[in-house]
């Protein structure tokens, strides 16, 4: 690795809100502990600029790997709002994220001044901050500016008094991408994306999966946690198990994956069981569907579930089941395919990236419970598949949407800006 430094690898400015195990255990927070942690890995010097963090880490083991001699955290104040307004409500999202990314922009600047770093890559509204001064400050154009949108639910959400709230906060995001050297569409099925809701010009467009890893993964396995859970749900009393993973909010369509398994009850096995892992807004009204559709017998809600608990629940499950409306890259959708189970999942978002029909799973349209349904019937059908299915899938990880693949990816989209 010291033989490749000298060599010019490049070195980097990460600007993020914020970062896995500091802040929580979101998609993004995860990507960018996974991204810089894979980047100083391959040698590559990384300059994090992240909110404050609380005072313990969600997972002190995690927070080890950001200690990284390669990796320097600077933290910065994101809270500007009072305390009677929750700092990432949609008011407070936009009063504090735009102050937030302006202040972390300015903290980045005389690293950048003093040729410090190489490029620097931005992460959700971050890039704000660093577009406005690159346009005050020309010399900055000469320093490669990535940035990455991520899922931009902001743009696809159902509720248009939603959409309608966040007005502004649009307008500053599609802003701020269009002024970035590369913008990342996180999956290649989405990379319209970038030039239809945000302006990007598609030869500043740059695909770069969000990925898992596969080894951390798999290493989360533990196999007395594991017999504690299936003991806990009861699965040894259900064949087959379905498994779920993500927020109870409407978007992710589980009101309409019960109304399937509703219009399937005549058809389906009868010791079919749900586990639905996560918490959010919709469980209550989730509940009260299940037990007017007679499913409450059938179906589990098993609430927030560790790391190691949710690695290992994958492996006593039979099939994975992810009916979202609208969607990112889900990465849950890749650790089911890295313990090997079937999909059945909705085209949404980058999941026709990862899933296949009838190589390691069945795609079925958004927001229609009689195709899902269908689907669900088909898969049973096919349960003779289902191992080759998962074989195919976690392949399919292994090869495009392992963290190690991914930082070279994204190293090597460094170095060819760099050269241009």
């Amino acid at each position: 690795m010291a033989q490749a430094r000298e060599t010019n690898l490049p070195r980097v400015a990460m600007l993020a809100r914020a970062v896995f195990p500091l802040h929580g255990f979101g998609g993004i927070e995860r990507h960018v502990f996974h991204l810089v942690t894979h980047l100083a890995a391959l040698g590559v010097p990384v300059e994090l600029f992240v909110q404050d963090p609380p005072p313990q880490p969600v997972d002190s083991a995690a927070a080890e790997r950001l200690r990284h001699p390669l990796i320097n955290l600077h933290t910065l104040r994101y809270d500007r709002t009072s305390p009677a307004l929750r700092p990432n409500s949609i008011i407070g999202r936009q009063i504090n994220y735009p102050w937030f990314s302006l202040a972390e922009a300015h903290a980045a600047l005389p690293l950048v001044h003093e040729q410090a770093v190489d490029v620097v890559h931005t992460q959700g509204l971050c890039a704000l901050g660093w577009a406005w001064l690159r346009r005050r400050d020309w010399a900055l154009q000469a320093t490669p500016f990535v940035a990455n949108p991520h899922g931009m639910e902001e743009y696809k959400g159902p509720d248009w008094r939603k959409r309608l709230a966040y007005t502004p906060f649009r307008a500053l995001y599609s802003w701020a991408h269009r002024q970035a050297d590369r913008a990342i569409a996180t999956d290649a099925c989405t990379s319209d994306d970038l030039p239809r809701l945000l302006g990007v010009r598609p030869s500043r467009v740059a695909v770069i999966p969000s990925a898992i890893d596969v080894a951390e993964s798999l290493e989360a396995v533990d196999h007395g946690v594991g017999r504690v859970l299936r003991e806990r749900l009861r699965l040894d009393q259900f064949d087959p198990v379905l498994l779920t993973v993500s927020r109870l909010e409407r978007n992710k369509g589980y009101h309409h994956l019960l109304t399937a398994l509703h219009q399937l009850r005549a058809e389906l096995p009868p010791r079919w069981h749900l586990i639905m892992v996560g918490q959010g807004k919709e469980q209550p009204t989730l509940q009260a569907q299940a037990e007017r559709l007679g499913l409450a017998a059938h179906v589990t809600f098993a609430g927030r579930l560790s790391d190691s608990e949710l690695h290992s629940l994958y492996e006593h499950v039979d099939l994975f089941v992810h009916p979202t409306l609208y969607e990112g890259s889900s990465l849950v959708t890749l650790e089911a395919m890295i313990h090997q189970l079937p999909v059945v999942a909705t085209r949404a978002g980058g999941i026709p990236d990862k899933v296949f029909d009838g190589r390691n799973g069945l795609l079925v349209p958004p927001d229609n419970p009689q195709a899902l349904a269908a689907a669900l019937r088909l898969a049973l059908y096919l349960r003779d598949r289902w191992p080759q299915w998962g074989a195919a899938g976690a392949a399919i990880v292994r090869k495009h949407f392992d963290w190690p693949v991914v930082a070279r990816q994204t190293l090597d989209l460094y170095r060819t800006l760099l050269e241009t």
